[in-house]
Order: C-alpha cells, then sequence, then structure tokens
C-alpha cells in the first residue's frame, strides 16, 4: 500500500510538471520580440518600402546620361470619295471639270530612333544627386533598423519595469494592511489612540491605489509590444539578478564622440542630403550652357491601294543621322529663379548638416555621461535595499518599545519598497541608455539585442 501510494505521489507529481514546463516555455524573449518585429513591425516596413523607392534616385537620374532607344510603328487605312467639279476659264470660254472615284489606301511604316546625350551638364549634376540620395536612403534604412532595435527594447523593459513596480506596490500593499491590521488590534484592546488607526488606514487606501495604477500600467506596457508585433504577448522572460552594469568600453568620452562622428547614420543621411542639394544647385547653375545630344534612325514605309481605278503602290525607306545643339536664352525668368531656389536650398542644406553634426556630438557626450551615471547608480541603489530595511527593522524595533510611532513604521515600510522599485528602473535605465549610446555611435546591431537576451531567465516569467 505504501509503494502504491508512492508511486501515485510520484505521478501527480510528473503531472503537475507537465502542466508548469509548457507555461515556461511560453514566455516570450527579447529575441521573440524583435525577430517578429523585425517581420510584422509597420513603421519598419514602410521604411523598408521607402529605402527601395529612394534607392532608385540613381537610376533614374542616370537615364538621362544613357542612350535612349524608341521604336515606332504605324498602320493607316484610308478610303475617300472624292466627287468633285471643277471650273476653267480658257480664252473667253468656260470648261467644266468633273471628278468622281473612290481612293483606297493601306500604308504601313515603322521607325528606330537612337539618340545619346554628347554634353549635358545639368543631367550629369542630377546623376550625381540621385547617388547621394540613394547613398542616404541607404543610411536612412540603417538608421530606421537601429530605431527598431531601441523601440523593441524599450517596449520589452517597459514591461519589466511596470511588471516590477507592480509586484513591490502589491507587497506594500499587503505590508501596510498586516500593519493596519495590528493596529487596529491594539486600539481595540486600549495600546493605541485612533489617530494611528486613521494614519494606517490612510497609508493602505494610498498603497491600495497605487497598487491599482501599476496593474493597469502592466496591461499598457503589453499592448506597446502588440504595436510592434501585432500578436498578443501574454509572458515574458524576465532580467536575472545577477545582471552586471558595467562602464561603457571604451571609457573615454571623446572616442565615443568619434565614433558618433563617423558612424552615426542621421548624420550620414545629413552628410548625404548635403551633397545631393549641393549637386542640384550645379545642375541648376549649368541651366544654361548648351546641350548637345546626337540621333540615328531608320525609317521605313509601305502603301498600297486604289486611285480614281487606278492601282499604285510605294515604298520607301531611308535613315539620318542628327547632332542637335540648344541652348537656352530667355525662359520667362525661370531658368533663373530656379538657379536662385537651388542655391539656397543647398545652403539649407549645409546649415542643417552643421547643426546635425553638432547635436550628435552632444547627444554623444551627454549619453556617455548617462552611462556612467546609471552604471553607478545601480550599485548605489542596490546597496539603498539592505540600508533601507536595516532602517525598517530598527524603526519596527522602536515602535515595540514605544520610541517610535506607527507613521515612522509606515514610512519606513514604503521606504523599502520604494528603494526596491528604484533598483529596478536603475537596471533598465543603464540598458536602454547603453543602447542609446550605442545608436547614436553607430555601433549597434542586432547582436546587442541576442547579447542581452542572454542575461533573460524563461523561468522569471513576467505576466499580465
Amino acid at each position: 500500500m505504501q509503494t502504491v501510494s508512492k508511486k501515485l505521489f510520484i505521478s501527480v507529481i510528473a503531472f503537475v510538471v507537465s502542466l508548469m514546463v509548457p507555461q515556461i516555455s511560453l514566455a516570450d524573449t527579447l529575441t521573440d520580440i524583435y525577430e517578429s518585429a523585425v517581420q510584422n513591425d509597420p513603421v519598419l516596413r514602410a521604411a523598408r518600402a521607402n529605402f527601395n523607392a529612394d534607392r532608385e534616385n540613381r537610376n533614374i537620374a542616370r537615364g538621362a546620361l544613357l542612350p535612349q532607344l524608341s521604336v515606332s510603328g504605324e498602320y493607316t487605312q484610308t478610303e475617300i470619295n472624292d466627287d468633285s467639279r471643277s471650273v476653267f476659264i480658257i480664252d473667253g470660254s468656260t470648261l467644266d471639270s468633273v471628278t468622281a472615284g473612290l481612293i483606297d489606301t493601306e500604308e504601313t511604316s515603322y521607325g528606330v530612333s537612337l539618340s545619346q546625350a554628347i554634353f549635358d551638364m545639368p543631367s550629369w549634376y542630377n546623376f550625381q544627386s540621385g547617388k547621394a540620395l540613394s547613398e542616404s536612403a541607404r543610411a536612412q534604412f540603417a538608421a530606421d533598423q537601429q530605431s527598431l532595435i531601441i523601440r523593441v527594447s524599450s517596449a520589452y523593459f517597459d514591461v519589466l519595469r511596470a511588471y516590477d513596480n507592480l509586484q513591490t506596490r502589491d507587497a506594500e500593499e499587503r505590508a501596510i494592511q498586516r500593519q493596519l491590521e495590528q493596529t487596529r488590534e491594539r486600539f481595540e484592546v486600549g495600546l493605541l489612540p485612533v489617530t494611528d488607526v486613521h494614519e494606517a488606514q490612510a497609508v493602505f487606501d494610498d498603497a491600495a491605489v497605487n497598487s491599482l495604477e501599476a496593474r493597469g500600467a502592466l496591461n499598457i506596457a503589453f499592448e506597446g509590444l502588440q504595436v510592434l508585433t501585432g500578436q498578443d504577448h501574454k509572458v515574458l522572460a524576465g532580467l536575472t539578478e545577477n545582471f552586471a552594469a558595467t562602464n561603457p568600453e571604451p571609457l573615454s568620452n571623446q572616442e565615443w564622440v568619434d565614433f558618433a562622428i563617423g558612424n552615426n547614420f542621421q548624420l550620414k543621411v545629413a552628410e548625404l542630403g548635403k551633397d545631393a542639394a549641393y549637386n542640384n544647385a550645379k545642375a541648376a547653375a549649368s541651366a544654361r550652357m548648351p546641350k548637345i545630344s546626337g540621333r540615328a534612325s531608320y525609317f521605313d514605309s509601305d502603301s498600297d491601294g486604289t486611285r480614281y481605278s487606278s492601282p499604285f503602290e510605294s515604298q520607301q525607306d531611308g535613315h539620318s543621322f542628327v547632332v542637335s545643339v540648344t541652348m537656352p536664352i530667355w525662359m520667362g525668368g525661370s531658368v533663373d529663379a530656379q538657379r536662385r531656389q537651388a542655391k539656397q536650398r543647398s545652403i539649407a542644406s549645409d546649415e542643417g548638416y552643421i547643426a546635425s553634426k553638432r547635436n550628435t556630438v552632444q547627444a554623444a557626450r551627454s549619453l556617455h555621461q548617462l552611462v556612467l551615471t546609471n552604471t553607478a547608480r545601480v550599485k548605489a541603489r542596490k546597496q539603498s535595499i539592505t540600508s533601507a530595511d536595516s532602517a525598517l527593522q530598527a524603526t519596527q524595533a522602536g515602535y515595540e518599545v514605544g520610541t517610535r510611532n506607527i507613521v515612522d513604521v509606515l514610512v519606513a515600510q514604503r521606504t523599502v519598497y520604494q528603494a526596491r522599485r528604484n533598483y529596478a528602473n536603475a537596471r533598465y535605465d543603464y540598458i536602454l541608455s547603453m543602447m542609446r549610446l550605442k545608436e547614436v555611435a553607430g555601433q549597434l546591431s542586432p547582436d546587442d539585442i541576442y547579447q542581452l537576451n542572454a542575461w533573460l531567465d524563461p523561468q522569471l516569467t513576467i505576466a499580465k
């Protein structure tokens, strides 16, 4: 009988474990969310479409410099009923001429024409502008891909942040509730005044509201993931406790600035936009220069039919070679206006590049400092938990002997949970600041997602 009971107990344990394992495997990791967002995020898909469209600028502009070949063909059938009368006066005599008959013809013709720009400076500069715009599109798409990494990371850790906040809020509410119950019991036996009960009740009510807000914030954070992937995510993997916050490498602030100047994709977009605007201005300035083009053509036509009951047939073919020179003299002032407009846009693009470079340098310096600060903050926040726990124990001991009141205990309890929230927030702030620093420096890549994912534990389930 004991053996049967033991087997039954093992079977029940195995069944419970089998129920738990699928739930653990359902926990989505940062990598899962990112790979799903790469396929389903509408912002990135729009960016990919814009990239595919904008990179054709080079091919479009180059077309004006390459040979242009065209063919034409025409078939014409004509049928005319001619019934006419003509009057002629010759030496005072009047003669009538009456013409009547049918004109029926069929004509088939085709031609081939080949043209080539020989000297066209505006088209050349437009081609240079098109190349810059195509490269700008590539840099912009790379920036959009980095932006997706930031948006996914931010949305994921917003969920973890909201979950940790909810956990500490619920624990705080339960602790204050127990304190409220103890206060009521002491009041009922006459050990405490009613004001202590009211103080504890007010703190508990505030804690209950905070818990309700935290629960709503968690649901909203999960919705943020759905915006990226289009899927409903219910369980995520949590961040392990042994996650280490370390200073950025290299440690030098100037090295990160140099990285940013050389690799920041938004800065590259601004620089290439400046080059495109410069070439557009050169194209507009050279619009008054002569354009030389050559054209070679061949044609063939074949027609037959009847004219006034008389059959006829005609065949023609030939070719031509043309070299043409055109140069605008006066176009109503539009050429000069376009030149002035393009020049001002080039100046505006130059200034925009300067502003973008300054902002990039400033962002690199400030984010580097922020990472250093957040690294130190994580360590300090972790230590503050120990200090808050010690202070709470001392306050509770003082309350037991009558040297502290209920307000002191409640404040100490809330300080403990606030310290835990601050520690969790510091870890997530560090992660996001480090990734934003890499983004500004042009160093952010999917590898950062996979490396960060290694610090997640699917058994630390974060659920709605």
